[in-house]
């Protein structure tokens, strides 16, 4: 029975060995999965079942020195378990190596997804134009051109008018899918939360584009540098009585300085011509008198902008 027990158990370490071993060679890989399998086990049972006799030999050889004997078998049992180590040190590899490549799959089927949504919406937004051609194609071939130039001005007000996912700003909608895809490849949830209030603020589009930006690309680069499950930012903007709030939150590193931050040539990361991002995001809303606020700890880093309603 022990016998049993240890022929299996070698068995089983020698074809681990060996599948790790043979699977480096292309003509291993080209075989099918049952095929692999026979093979390994054929090679694993031979090269054992030699080891043993060759163990089992030696021992009988040694019967006379208990010493040797001994040594023979500590030194033996070490290298054994150096094998077993290394062995279960290389499956923990190609398990990891396996889950990584389960992880970037679903990050790519979900960009997949999301092109296909987006895909989609372009079909429909044709289909759509393709139907209004007709009509204005079918007006003018009756000569009714005053109508077909009313009919495309129509279009074009509808079209102008349309609110955006995020409020009256397309631009948001731009920045929103931009980096959401980013975020995707980089395994970064992205949420936004945006009230309709924000086409009624005085800044000009290219200035909040650039705040946001800023902003976000740093929590990108902050949470880059870190592995860790559930990596997030969310984007809120909303309201109250007397001001407006955009919040933009990342569970990231925790930033000890916050106070220096928004200084010229400051940055928490190495390199050259770091540490502007966050000093034209001061510049920026200093210029319309709007103000900015940064808080971080070990669980979470928000920056927070307040546009006052009353000046």
């Amino acid at each position: 029975m022990y016998n049993i027990f240890i022929f299996t158990m070698g068995i089983l370490v020698v074809f681990v060995g060996n599948n790790l071993f043979f699977y480096r060679y292309d003509f291993y890989k080209n075989m099918s999965f049952g095929k692999r399998n026979i093979f390994s086990l054929c090679i694993s049972s031979i090269l054992f079942l030699i080891t043993y006799k060759i163990f089992t030999f030696t021992l009988y050889k040694l019967n006379d020195s208990l010493l040797t004997k001994g040594i023979f078998i500590s030194v033996l049992a070490f290298i054994v378990m150096i094998f077993s180590l290394y062995l279960g040190y290389k499956f923990s590899k190609e398990l990891s190596k396996k889950y990584e490549y389960k992880c970037e799959l679903n990050k790519l089927n979900n960009k997949i997804e999301h092109k296909d949504s987006i895909i989609s919406k372009l079909r429909s937004q044709k289909h759509d134009y393709l139907k209004h051609l007709q009509v204005v194609y079918s007006l003018l071939n009756n000569n009714l051109n005053k109508d077909a130039k009313d009919y495309i001005t129509n279009i074009s007000n509808s079209f102008r008018s349309k609110t955006s996912r995020y409020g009256k700003v397309s631009y948001l909608d731009a920045i929103a899918s931009l980096k959401y895809e980013e975020c995707l490849i980089k395994n970064i949830t992205f949420d936004v939360y945006i009230q309709d209030f924000i086409d009624n603020l005085v800044i000009e589009p290219s200035d909040m584009s650039s705040v946001i930006l800023n902003i976000i690309d740093n929590a990108i680069d902050s949470l880059s540098t870190i592995k860790k499950d559930n990596k997030y930012i969310k984007l809120f903007v909303y309201e109250d009585e007397f001001q407006y709030v955009i919040s933009i939150k990342n569970n990231g590193p925790q930033i000890y300085n916050t106070e220096s931050i928004f200084e010229e040539g400051f940055s928490t990361k190495d390199g050259d011509n770091r540490g502007y991002g966050l000093y034209l995001v001061q510049n920026i809303l200093d210029k319309y008198g709007y103000h900015i606020f940064a808080s971080s700890d070990e669980f979470l880093t928000e920056f927070t902008i307040i546009i006052p309603k009353y000046c």
